[in-house]
């Protein structure tokens, strides 16, 4: 009896899928003496919160204090009451007999990842489409990864940059308080995408810093810096960005920072310390292969490998009080260990934790970090991304107080913000995003357009539910 076609093909492509799964699963564990290593960093399992904060320390007794305590119920900003509930060890009881199911589920579909991004390496794949598709995962020239939809339409930045310029504007007319735009670069200022693809995130923001200037509005394009780092050397300028993730590297965000104090010092007269801006002024320490970024998790260890981290420590002095009123944290000391979480190295699991959140904790709603050292130095307020996050420990060595916001935390109206700049009072304001994040109507919640739009769409989803 004859095999059809379409019979053969399949089974042609069984065979290929067999073959690939035996390749991978023979090839992870040569390597690892066990079947997909995703659980925990191999370096890390061997080492303690203490034995890293002594290595990274100035001295092995450098102070640490970290207090964790219920948020304030009402401090007169808007802010949610948060409670706090007893119920007996309920909760408790809950998680045990939950978490056993969770971690199965987990477990596997972390291993269905590695064998889908495996399978996609084995066949030369640079495009890995996901379900949803805006983490569609691209290989770019150089090997790097991003996020790039496939069905991507420009968006016109009109509306965002008349949201800011009004912003501007009444914050200059009620506290004379100067604000400064910094646009953050992308990987595609320092690789390629494949070719054929296009992406519009850089064509955005060139239109979103041409209208907010045309309106007065000072700003900074760190994506100059970063394409000519590229120009000069391509292989170096690979290191500003982590290959698994979307952001920049601890050495990326110096870049950015040093870029930063340039403008800072020209044109807002701070007092810029040139040790605290010089990179041989910090102990770099590498730890290999410990992270895995928002573009790795998509795809799988196999496929994109995982991320070495640095943690930057200065050699020279420093003393800060770190706190996050919302959550009730308080850090003193060093700045790698009140600015730094470093201890969040120890017992990472790749899909478990972000190590790129040892830089300034993770994106809180506000966060405020005091200079002991500088007493008389300015009081800056970013309004900010997830690219500040590794950023803001930097500027705050040339600061007196630096004060992070993240807006999609953000709880309330341009009412609301504007009283948190009446009780912050910054002496300037930085708003700063990735391209990316101009598109993000979560970002902008205190612009009146936005929050008008975001309440439509919600209004929009909230009648088509009940249909």
């Amino acid at each position: 009896m004859p095999i059809r076609r379409n019979t053969l093909t399949a089974l042609f492509f069984l065979a290929g899928l067999l073959a690939a799964v035996i390749y991978l699963c023979t090839g992870a564990l040569s390597q690892s003496q066990g079947f997909l290593p995703v659980d925990k960093p191999a370096h890390s399992t061997a080492r303690t919160k203490a034995d890293i904060i002594a290595q990274l320390s100035d001295r092995e007794d450098a102070p640490l204090v970290l207090r964790k305590a219920p948020p304030p119920l009402g401090d007169g900003l808007g802010l949610k009451a948060v409670a706090y509930m007893d119920l007996g060890g309920q909760t408790d009881r809950f998680i045990e007999d939950t978490e056993p199911a969770i971690q199965e589920l987990l477990d596997r579909d972390r291993t269905f990842i590695e064998l889908y991004g495996g399978i996609q390496r084995a066949a030369g794949r640079r495009v890995v489409e996901d379900v949803d598709p805006q983490y569609t995962v691209v290989k770019l020239s150089d090997g790097l990864l991003t996020f790039a939809s496939l069905e991507n339409e420009q968006m016109d930045m009109t509306n965002r940059a008349q949201e800011l310029l009004e912003f501007v504007q009444r914050v200059k007319k009620e506290y004379r308080t100067p604000v400064l735009y910094v646009q953050a670069p992308s990987k595609l200022d320092v690789s390629t995408l494949p070719a054929g693809m296009t992406d519009y995130a850089d064509a955005e923001a060139d239109q979103f810093l041409e209208l907010v200037e045309a309106g007065g509005l000072d700003t900074l394009d760190l994506r100059t810096v970063f394409r000519e780092a590229a120009r000069e050397d391509p292989k170096a300028a690979l290191e500003l960005f982590f290959r698994t993730d979307h952001h920049w590297t601890p050495a990326g965000a110096f870049l950015g920072y040093q870029t930063l104090c340039d403008k800072l010092e020209k044109d807002y007269r701070f007092k810029i310390n040139e040790e605290y801006t010089d990179p041989d002024s910090f102990d770099k320490f590498l730890f290999q292969d410990v992270f895995l970024g928002s573009q790795g998790r998509r795809v799988g260890t196999l496929y994109a490998g995982v991320d070495d981290f640095e943690v930057w420590s200065p050699k020279f002095s420093t003393s800060f009080t770190y706190t996050v009123p919302i959550v009730g944290i308080e850090r003193e000391g060093p700045f790698v260990v009140s600015l730094l979480f470093p201890e969040r190295l120890a017992d990472t699991g790749y899909y478990d934790t972000n190590p790129y959140t040892i830089y300034s904790g993770d994106d809180y709603l506000l966060s405020r970090a005091v200079n002991e050292k500088n007493p008389n130095g300015k009081r800056v307020l970013i309004l900010r991304d997830s690219f500040g996050c590794a950023l803001t420990p930097f500027l705050a060595l040339n600061c007196q107080e630096v004060m992070a916001i993240d807006p999609r935390n953000f709880n309330g109206n341009q009412d609301t913000m504007m009283d948190y700049i009446d009780w912050l009072e910054p002496d300037l304001i930085i708003v700063m995003n990735a391209p990316s994040s101009l598109k993000v109507e979560k970002l902008f919640p205190y612009l009146p357009t936005a929050r008008t739009n975001a309440k439509a769409e919600k209004a929009t989803e909230e009648a088509e539910g009940k249909r």
